[in-house]
């Protein structure tokens, strides 16, 4: 590996990036103009600018890679392998990063500390160590200097690059905001080692009950610009595949000393990965072969935890739902859900867009199964090709979940590739399926209590949400509620009056009546106009008069109070 000053490789400049894309789009004008297009030169100059560029750049490169549904298939294969340089810096700055961010001299807490790197990236650098206290190797990761800073001045650089772009060409529907969102948060999270902390503490007793080995972190010697791991005595996959190709003979006698079968150890990676999927929404992202280690005895362990996923549970059901259905040949409910993967639901062209997807699942079906056909067109994340092709075609925009999901699929073909290159996915679909239903029936009194747990869970989050909406109907109601009783209780009121003066008038007619001569007071006319009142109705009808006075005076203050409050 070789070590460098910083100076000697610093990033690229904000003009110099932008000069290096317009030197590269004027050459393929050139080629296009002479005639000379090849997909595979292009792609491979492609692959060579990001690689030069480095930094944000390759992870730029390796999220185009998902974009099957508008870049060609060389194109994306060529991005796909885009790796970062591997070039070191100096000992001496390592040293006095790691002080400087853990507070005491590395002496204190290591015992011994390897200053040649043992791997180095654009983003970070790794070294050998033996912790001090604890007596145990560990792997030291640190981030490289002004590494945070190079990646936000390239992060704006690429949305000035989107905007004038969105601007000046009809591709609105790729939606490269979202994009740039999807990249910024991934590049976040691998620039603040809490994040990988927090990942690898999750995943460890995630993958515990999967048979598959996490590291362990070294909490109280991590920052966010340090980490410091167990390390772990094993073969990385990536150069396990290295000497495969190279010398078939000697992988075999390495397989066979450590009890290592090469088509168990990919099954095994395709079921835990599917499972850390769909079932516990929580899975590594990142699963390419230098990210893999071999264990004796068919195990293994993962390493590099900056980039874990984790979906958005509706998402993740009707994704579920999508592979039950391409595993029972239901293509037509296939199609259906496959539409749910849009960040837009189409309105027009449905029939026609659902025929395509239904002749495309029962393509990509049929070649699944046989092995003459190359391991890329067989593949799960082919299944995600099609659709993406499909949705291409009608200028639709696939979610960006679903190119996540996909990342991670095209990252472990990597590995599945070279270690079972005649794996039918459709028929592993099958078999994890069925896995997990005896999964769930083995916990069926358990997912129970944990559903009717949620089900209260969401009980009460919709009322929370329903709670205000509830509020202001009621307060719409009862301002119409308040004007109805306002009206009411005054008619009431006019009642009582009108009740009252005939309870005084009729005792005025009776006096007059049954007593002495009252026509010498006022409004005798009126008392003269009333009929003849018994003496025995008298009483009654008194009595009956002020039982409706009380109770309309009752009815008053209930209404009044409905308005009042």
């Amino acid at each position: 590996m070789r070590v460098l000053e910083l100076k000697a490789h610093r990033r690229l400049g904000g003009p110099t990036v932008i000069y290096r894309f317009i030197k590269f789009g004027l050459w393929l004008l050139m080629q296009k103009l002479l005639g000379r297009r090849d997909a595979r030169k292009t792609a491979v100059e492609a692959r060579l600018l990001f690689q030069g560029l480095g930094g944000l750049w390759v992870k730029l490169g390796q999220l185009l890679s998902l974009r099957t549904d508008v870049l060609s298939d060389e194109m994306c294969e060529e991005l796909s392998h885009l790796l970062y340089a591997n070039v070191g810096f100096p000992s001496h700055i390592v040293r006095q990063a790691i002080e400087q961010e853990l507070g005491r001299p590395i002496d204190e807490i290591f015992a011994s500390f390897e200053d040649t790197p043992l791997a180095a990236a654009s983003i970070a650098q790794v070294h050998r160590a033996v912790l001090r206290k604890e007596r145990l190797p560990v792997v030291v990761k640190l981030l490289r200097p002004n590494v945070i800073h190079a990646f936000r001045r390239d992060m704006g650089i690429l949305r000035a690059i989107a905007s004038v772009a969105n601007a000046l060409l009809p591709i609105r529907h790729l939606r490269l905001q979202e994009g740039l969102n999807e990249l910024d948060s991934m590049v976040e999270e691998e620039l603040n080692y809490a994040y990988e902390v927090s990942n690898s503490r999750q995943l460890r007793k995630v993958l515990r009950r999967h048979n598959v080995y996490v590291p362990y972190i070294f909490r109280q010697y991590c920052t966010e610009k340090v980490l410091v791991m167990e390390e772990i005595a094993g073969v990385l996959m990536s150069d396990a595949i290295a000497v495969q190709a190279r010398d078939p003979e000697r992988f075999a006698d390495w397989c066979e000393e450590n009890s290592i079968e090469p088509k168990r150890v990919a099954m095994h990676l395709f079921l835990s990965h599917m499972r850390q999927l769909l079932e516990d929404n929580i899975f590594h992202g990142d699963m390419h072969p230098g990210n893999i280690l071999l264990l004796r005895d068919n195990r293994y362990a993962l390493i590099d935890f900056g980039t874990i996923g984790s979906l958005d549970p509706g998402f993740l059901q009707t994704y579920l739902g999508f592979m039950r259905a391409i595993s029972r040949r239901e293509y037509d409910k296939a199609a259906d859900l496959s539409l749910h993967l849009c960040a837009e639901i189409p309105s027009t062209d449905i029939g026609k867009i659902r025929a395509e997807l239904i002749n495309a699942f029962k393509l990509w079906q049929s070649r699944s199964k046989l092995s003459s056909h190359a391991y890329g067109n067989r593949s799960l994340a082919d299944s995600s090709k099609v659709i993406g092709e499909v949705f291409a075609k009608h200028r639709l925009q696939i979610n960006w979940a679903a190119l996540r999901m996909g990342r991670t699929m095209g990252t472990l073909d990597t590995s599945l590739a070279y270690f079972y290159p005649q794996m039918s996915h459709s028929r592993m679909l099958s078999r994890y399926l069925r896995k997990s239903s005896r999964r769930r029936k083995k916990h069926a009194l358990e997912n129970m209590r944990e559903g009717l747990g949620r089900f209260v869970e969401t009980a009460n989050d919709y009322r929370v949400l329903l709670e205000p909406i509830a509020q202001r109907a009621v307060i719409s109601y009862k301002q119409k509620l308040n004007k109805f009783s306002m009206i009411a209780a005054t008619v009431m009121r006019f009642f009582n009056i009108a009740l009252l003066s005939s309870i005084a008038l009729g005792g005025y007619a009776f006096i007059h009546q049954h007593y002495f001569d009252m026509s010498h007071m006022p409004g005798a006319d009126l008392i003269d106009d009333i009929p003849h009142i018994e003496k025995e109705w008298f009483l009654l009808a008194l009595l009956g008069l002020a039982m409706l006075f009380a109770t309309f005076k009752r009815i008053i203050t209930i209404v009044s109070s409905a308005y009042l409050r």
